[in-house]
C-alpha cells in the first residue's frame, strides 16, 4: 500500500490505538488533535509506545510516524483519511467534523469512531456526506483486529470499500455493512448475550461466576475460531431447528437491563469503582485485564504466523 497521510481526532484511549494501527500497520503519516497541547502530546507519546509494543512483539513494521498537530486545520491538512474519536456526544461529533470539511482536502474520507450514535444523523450536518462513514474499533484498539466500516443513508457507494481497504493493509479485519443499524453488529451481539445472561441470573437459575464460567470455558472457547453461523452449520442446520424450537420461546425478551440498573442504583458501576458484579480489587482487576490482553495478543501474532 501506498504511503498515505491520515488524521486522527482524539486523543483518548481510542484515538491513540486507531493512530497506533495506522502508524505500525504501514510506512503511512498520522497526525494527531485534541483539545489541548497536555492531550495532544500525552496521546502522541501513549500511541508511539503501542508501535514500539507491537513492533517488539512481531505485529507490523511501525515504519509510520505520528506528529501532534496542534490546530484541527493543520491536523487535517491534505489528508487522506480523517479518522474522528472525540467524545462520544452527537453534536460534539457533528461540531468537529463540520470543521474537519471545512480544512480537509475534499478528496478526504471521513470516518467516525462510534457505535452508540447514529450515523446518518451525524451525517445530516455534513455538506458532503457522501464521503463519510463510521469505522468502529473494538478497544483495545491495537490488540482487537475488528473494524466495523457502517455507512451512513447518506454516504457513497466507494466510501466504505475505500475506507475498508485501508485498514486490511494496516492489518485491520474490516466488516462491511450493508446499512446502518443500532449498535452495528459486535455491540448487538454483545447486549444479546448479556440480555439471557441477565435473564439466566434473574431467573435464579446460575450465578454470574457459573454464567461467565460457561462462556469462558465452553463455547467461549470455540467462537475464538468458528462464528456462530459457521457453528451453525457443523452442528447441523436441521438439528437446530429441533432444539432452537424448543427453547427459543423460553429467552429472556428483556426491553430493559434490570440487574445492570439495580447495580448502578447502588454504586456498583463496575471495575473502575472496584465493584460491579463482582469485587474488583486492584490485584484482581489486573490479572484479569493482564490474561485478556495477553490472549488478544496471541491471537494477533498467530494471524500474523498464519498470514491472515
Amino acid at each position: 500500500m501506498a504511503s498515505m497521510k491520515i488524521a486522527v481526532v482524539g486523543s483518548g484511549m481510542m484515538g491513540r490505538g486507531i493512530a497506533a494501527c495506522c502508524a505500525s500497520g504501514g510506512a503511512h503519516e498520522v497526525r494527531m488533535f485534541a483539545r489541548s497541547k497536555e492531550s495532544v502530546d500525552a496521546g502522541v507519546k501513549a500511541a508511539k509506545d503501542q508501535v514500539k509494543f507491537l513492533t517488539g512483539v512481531g505485529i507490523g513494521k511501525g515504519e509510520g510516524e505520528i506528529q501532534a498537530a496542534y490546530t484541527l486545520a493543520d491536523c487535517v491538512k491534505g489528508v487522506d483519511i480523517v479518522f474522528e474519536s472525540v467524545a462520544e456526544e452527537l453534536e460534539i461529533k457533528r461540531s468537529v467534523l463540520r470543521e474537519v470539511e471545512d480544512h480537509a482536502p475534499p478528496s478526504a474520507l471521513l470516518c467516525t469512531n462510534t457505535s452508540s450514535l447514529s450515523v446518518t444523523a451525524i451525517a445530516e450536518a455534513l455538506k458532503t456526506p457522501e464521503r463519510f462513514c463510521a469505522a468502529h474499533f473494538i478497544g483495545p484498539a491495537h490488540l482487537v483486529p475488528l473494524v466495523e466500516v457502517c455507512p451512513a443513508a447518506q454516504t457513497g457507494p466507494d466510501a466504505v470499500p475505500r475506507v475498508a481497504a485501508f485498514l486490511r493493509g494496516v492489518g485491520k479485519k474490516p466488516v462491511e455493512m450493508k446499512k446502518e443499524i443500532q449498535g452495528f453488529l459486535a455491540a448487538r451481539l454483545q447486549a444479546a448475550l448479556y440480555r439471557e445472561c441477565m435473564h439466566i441470573v434473574n431467573e435464579g437459575a446460575a450465578e454470574p461466576e457459573a454464567v461467565d464460567s460457561a462462556v469462558v470455558n465452553g463455547f467461549g472457547r470455540r467462537l475464538n475460531q468458528i462464528g456462530p453461523f459457521q457453528q451453525a452449520d457443523f452442528a447441523g442446520v436441521d438439528l437446530l431447528v429441533k432444539t432452537h424450537g424448543t427453547f427459543f420461546p423460553q429467552l429472556g425478551a428483556a426491553q430493559r437491563d434490570t440487574r445492570s440498573e439495580a447495580l448502578a442504583g447502588e454504586g456498583r458501576v463496575g471495575a473502575k469503582c472496584g465493584k460491579g458484579n463482582y469485587e474488583w480489587p486492584e490485584e484482581r482487576k489486573a490479572l484479569v485485564m493482564g490474561r485478556r490482553d495477553a490472549e488478544l495478543l496471541r491471537r494477533l501474532q498467530q494471524d500474523v504466523e498464519r498470514g491472515e
